[in-house]
């Protein structure tokens, strides 16, 4: 199969034009024309990922997080992303992104977070955009059939995700739940949003010291369930989606979490 086919599946349904402006998606290494015999998923692409494709004969890696992020101004040895750029190309591999336009689009990682993992319904955009008659947005916001307790609400991401322990700041009086908001990866910033909108609750990841501060202060519960556990899911979506479009190999392979616990 083409690459430049399975590019335009992707694209058709996640385009590029949603990403945020400082993001890096697409096409990042790699020929269109070249023809795709397996492909590997990656929420991140480490050198232990660009292997593990090496190893298994796949050529075509997708990942969440770009691999370029700032513009790159040599490719050489010295670096670490030069070496990882150089290596792709000699074993002929390509790398595509899939970041924050996944993110925002309809059917992309927040409504599969929050829908088809954590049992979510109906969600609402928490920051509503549009572009080209398409509506889009960051963070998701679900209002709930029955209240929830915080208690409840943790039990259940800890099952539904398999965490073992979960941080969280919690507003000094909260009572049941009612509303929830969720942004996948690094969202904390948008708590504002989230309890304008209603929620009494944000679940999200890479939660900071003076955020969680300032969150609590203002009556608000802020849940902080990793930036990689919130996202590496990224490729049961992708996989699915592939799977049912394309008669292709297609394996996962996540070199994480990052942080490990004692």
């Amino acid at each position: 199969m083409k690459l430049s086919k399975l590019i335009n599946f992707l694209e058709n349904k996640f385009p590029l034009n949603l990403a945020e402006e400082w993001d890096n998606v697409g096409l990042l290494v790699g020929r269109r024309d070249s023809e795709i015999t397996g492909i590997l998923l990656s929420l991140d692409l480490t050198d232990d990922v660009i292997e593990k494709a090496i190893e298994s004969h796949l050529n075509l890696i997708i990942t969440h997080h770009p691999l370029i992020f700032k513009p790159v101004k040599n490719i050489n040895s010295d670096t670490l992303i030069g070496r990882k750029i150089i290596k792709l190309i000699e074993k002929g591999i390509a790398v595509y992104s899939m970041h924050t336009n996944l993110d925002s689009s309809k059917s992309g990682l927040n409504d599969f977070l929050g829908e088809d993992i954590l049992g979510f319904k109906d969600g609402k955009i928490l920051e509503r955009l549009e572009k080209n008659d398409r509506e889009y947005g960051i963070g998701r916001v679900y209002k709930l059939d029955e209240t929830l307790s915080l208690e409840k609400l943790l039990n259940r991401l800890k099952e539904k995700l398999a965490l073992d322990s979960i941080s969280f700041v919690k507003a000094k009086k909260l009572k049941d739940i009612k509303k929830i908001a969720l942004v996948s990866g690094s969202g904390a910033s948008y708590w504002r949003k989230a309890k304008k909108a209603g929620a009494e609750v944000l679940i999200t990841g890479d939660v900071k010291y003076h955020e969680a501060m300032d969150a609590r202060e203002e009556n608000f519960t802020i849940i902080d369930i990793g930036h990689f556990e919130s996202e590496h899911i990224f490729s049961n979506l992708i996989s699915d989606l592939l799977k049912k479009e394309f008669e292709i190999s297609v394996a996962t392979f996540n070199d994480g979490p990052v942080f490990q616990k004692f």
